[in-house]
């Protein structure tokens, strides 16, 4: 493993991301390159089985740059997220035409499956919450030498932060990504892709990676415990109260805020509703804060607004003009007013339990979220959390089981919920929610499973772990199920390995099989 620096950390604070340079043999890249094309051109994108396809990928995931720093942001027992894709982009046809480095949507080539729209990626299957906090991350590897003509993926550099896109600001469209750069970006990143402008097929892989427990110490080679900007800072907002926040969260250390201030005097910056969001966090008395949260309440901010075509039909898609903060299906923001009390820690504990007993579904999955941002302060609110998986309302369950997955405490006294709602069906919670076919009950199940996974690391009794992560291995989304072997692969006992092994040997890819010609 090679570790990061503390440049290099307060890098991917400010900026949002760190490029990469897998140490594996360079003749790798061109082997995955050629198989990436290959596979796009004559069989199928493959989309979350690619990695069964090429499993080569896995040894630049593996190779020590990538995971040293993988271990320092997304946490040593990080896991390998089971969504990942090709990002297919082909020469434009009309390469007459410019564009702006900030423009939004420009077109691609035919046939590319890359959007070119400013956006932030959604969650897989179903929604999960924003996190300023890394927890989770985006891997995008460019086999290829991708010049600035090839169309290498653009973002805006510290954007992680927004809450939504916003008018393009800090773009960075990089001259040239030598081959096999890997991006490890927050997972919230605002990004799009570029037009190729070449006459050759353009390949990303996206890889996501998901945090399974909280920082206690600094995992790089940290020299330095004070907050300072790095010299490649390429935001030139106020942005140090939030990344002294996260700054000190990755090092395990207790919040010490930062004055240092920014060059930017931009009215429309979103970096002066952070601050103020972090600014309230030290100074905002907890009961004010509490109260504005409860303004949000009443408005059935829990429930999602659906788009309709134009014969008025409702279409399982969210309509999301205007970003509301509301409940969708693509990733959940938070009131500003809740990360305040999330960053103010301890202090904000008792009156977030209280909140946990209001009756709107909203307000409980805003102070649930704070409890799991506060982490292993928050451990007196995990009988209450468990009372609240009983809930019917399966946006607070899926919150409730995240914030349990993060608090880092044991969750001995879920164990039996989770079970239930493992193998047992709710009411209500079989429609299909999105386009893909995916449900709530499916998105509870995944997040039971991540729950449990990161209960390997607080103390959570193993045996009944490894009995439920075996049986999950037969569930009907492959979410689950990939999270569970890698669970029962950790738990290391034989019969989780020989569960694991069985379960993997009947599902084996052979990937040296290709097309018609070889079939067998």
């Amino acid at each position: 493993m090679k570790l990061l620096s503390d440049e290099q950390v307060r890098e991917f604070i400010t900026n949002g991301f760190i490029v990469l340079q897998p140490d594996v043999d360079p003749s790798l890249h061109a082997h995955i390159d050629r198989q990436v094309q290959a596979t796009f051109t004559y069989e199928s994108w493959f989309g979350n089985n690619i990695g069964a396809r090429i499993p080569a990928l896995f040894d630049i995931v593996r190779s020590p740059v990538i995971d040293g720093a993988l271990q320092v942001l997304a946490g040593p027992d990080y896991l390998v997220h089971p969504h990942r894709a090709i990002h297919h982009s082909t020469p434009v046809e009309n390469q007459s035409i410019s564009y702006d480095d900030a423009d939004n949507g420009p077109t691609m080539g035919k046939g590319s499956n890359a959007g070119s729209g400013w956006h932030q990626d959604a969650h897989s299957p179903l929604a999960r919450a924003r996190h300023h906090l890394p927890r989770f991350l985006i891997g995008f590897y460019f086999p290829r030498e991708t010049p600035r003509e090839m169309g290498p993926t653009r973002v805006q550099a510290g954007s992680y932060l927004y809450p939504h896109p916003i008018q393009p600001r800090h773009v960075v469209l990089p001259e040239r990504m030598p081959e096999g750069s890997f991006v490890l970006l927050h997972f919230d990143m605002v990004h799009a892709a570029f037009p190729n402008y070449t006459d050759i097929d353009r390949n990303m892989v996206k890889f996501v990676f998901a945090r399974t427990r909280i920082p206690d110490k600094p995992l790089w080679d940290n020299r330095e415990s004070e907050w300072k900007r790095p010299k490649r800072c390429i935001p030139d907002d106020e942005g140090d109260m939030a990344w002294s926040y996260i700054w000190s969260w990755l090092r395990g250390a207790s919040w010490a805020p930062c004055d240092v201030a920014g060059n930017s005097n931009a009215q429309d910056s979103p970096f002066l509703v952070l601050s103020a969001i972090y600014q309230d966090a030290v100074t905002a008395n907890v009961d004010e804060l509490i109260s504005k949260l409860r303004e949000h309440g009443g408005q059935n901010l829990h429930q999602r607004t659906l788009r309709k075509d134009k014969d008025g039909k409702v279409l399982p898609v969210d309509a999301v003009k205007d970003d509301p903060r509301r409940w969708n299906e693509r990733a959940i923001v938070m009131e500003d007013v809740t990360y305040s009390l999330a960053a103010a820690g301890k202090r904000a504990v008792p009156a977030l339990c209280e909140l946990l007993d209001e009756p709107d579904p909203w307000m409980q999955i805003n102070a649930v979220f704070a409890l799991g941002e506060i982490g292993d302060p928050a451990a007196v609110a995990i009988p209450k959390l468990v009372s609240l998986l009983r809930s019917t309302e399966a946006t607070v369950v899926r919150q409730v089981l995240d914030a349990l997955a993060l608090i880092g405490q044991p969750v001995d006294e879920a164990l039996s919920v989770f079970d239930r709602l493992l193998f047992e069906e709710t009411p209500g919670w079989q429609e299909v929610l999105v386009g893909r076919g995916w449900t709530a009950q499916d998105q509870v199940r995944m997040n039971v499973v991540h729950a449990m996974l990161s209960g390997l690391y607080n103390g959570t009794d193993r045996h009944t772990l490894e009995r439920l992560a075996r049986a999950a291995l037969d569930d009907r989304c492959g979410y689950v199920a990939a999270i569970a072997v890698e669970l029962l692969r950790r738990l290391g006992t034989p019969t989780a390995i020989e569960s694991a092994m069985d379960f993997l040997m009947a599902r084996r890819f052979d990937d040296t099989l290709r097309g018609r010609k070889k079939p067998f």
